[in-house]
């Protein structure tokens, strides 16, 4: 795909690179990243510049050209974010990712860096720790598969299973080699992840231990793809439109059944792990009783599981014991 070539004219609406800033964004974003790269980045950052965009539309006068927006403008938008974290309306992490949105699209449009937030500054550092248990119960994933069912959108249904069943990302549950994994499995009793690892995380080690929801899970998947396909993504679509026909109505039905979001599937069953390896409750429920050894062996097991190349990851999954929490308690839903 040849890549989209727009020169910045200053004297032009939106620097020359659309009538709209949303297809402003989305063409500047295309340029620095590469016209066929880094799909799913983009895609990110032009869904959460649209909640900067929405906010100046709202001003008491209205923005509706990028060349408008000042460092001045950028502070007002983060000063609202911040209140909007203070009041609890906002996770600190989210509002972050906003700015930092605003920050890699603005530079994409402007190509300085005149207009720049430090996220940790205007809104605080967020935090690594899970405090809040994921509610993606088995229960709610078939809930889930069944109305993606009903809506015809099996692949979307094999993408969540394959998330909670063995604690995929994204790009790992879309890309994954489903021959080679159930052949792995049938000799094996364990199936390696290695398509779509994250920069660095590929390894041989990561084996996954199946049982009867990776089995189920791999079955379904298996059943959803072409017969010269090899993973979710069919041969003759791409990552692109993976995900807007199968991965993000998921998102909704997620939602409609009470999972927050898909990193809950991931955080689900990485309690799962890191309970049967430690055999002791995950630090984020908060009761029974607490071994520091058996939690280190629980958290390596997470990291290795996961992926990671660090085992303190996981606390972003399992959570951390309250030091002044050694007896019983309720853990927070």
């Amino acid at each position: 795909m040849q890549k989209i070539r727009f020169s910045r004219n200053k004297n032009q609406r939106n620097f020359g690179l659309g009538h709209h800033p949303g297809y402003a964004a989305q063409v500047a974003l295309a340029q620095m990243y590469g016209g066929d790269k880094h799909y799913y980045t983009r895609f990110t950052h032009r869904a959460r510049f649209e909640h900067c965009l929405n906010w100046a539309s709202e001003l008491d006068i209205p923005i509706r050209d990028l060349r408008q927006i000042t460092l001045a403008h950028a502070v007002e938008y983060g000063q609202a974010l911040a209140d909007s974290v203070a009041s609890g309306g906002m996770e600190v992490a989210y509002a972050q990712n906003l700015i930092s949105t605003l920050n890699v699209v603005m530079r994409a449009v402007r190509r300085d860096r005149k207009v720049w937030l430090s996220p940790a500054g205007v809104v605080g550092k967020r935090s690594y720790v899970r405090t809040v248990l994921p509610t993606a119960t088995w229960d709610k994933v078939i809930e889930a598969v069944r109305l993606a069912e009903t809506a015809g959108n099996y692949r979307g249904a094999a993408l969540v299973l394959l998330w909670r069943a063995f604690g995929m990302r994204f790009r790992e549950a879309a890309q994954a080699n489903l021959h080679r994994m159930m052949t792995e499995a049938q000799a094996y009793g364990t199936a390696r992840v290695l398509e779509g690892t994250k920069g660095g995380f590929r390894s041989d080690d990561r084996r996954i231990r199946i049982e009867s929801v990776q089995w189920q899970a791999l079955d379904y998947a298996l059943h959803t793809i072409s017969i010269s396909g090899t993973c979710l993504i069919d041969t003759n679509t791409s990552l692109k439109e993976f995900l807007n026909r199968h991965a993000s109505p998921m998102r909704q039905i997620l939602k409609q059944v009470g999972i927050q979001c898909p990193k809950d599937l991931r955080a689900e069953r990485f309690i799962d792990v890191y309970e049967r390896a430690s055999g002791q409750p995950a630090p984020l429920k908060q009761y029974g009783s607490f071994d520091r050894e058996a939690d280190a062996i629980g958290r390596l097991a997470v990291g290795h599981e996961g992926g990671h190349k660090r085992p303190t990851i996981s606390t972003s999954y399992v959570g951390e014991r309250h030091r002044t929490n050694h007896g019983e308690g309720r853990p927070r839903r």
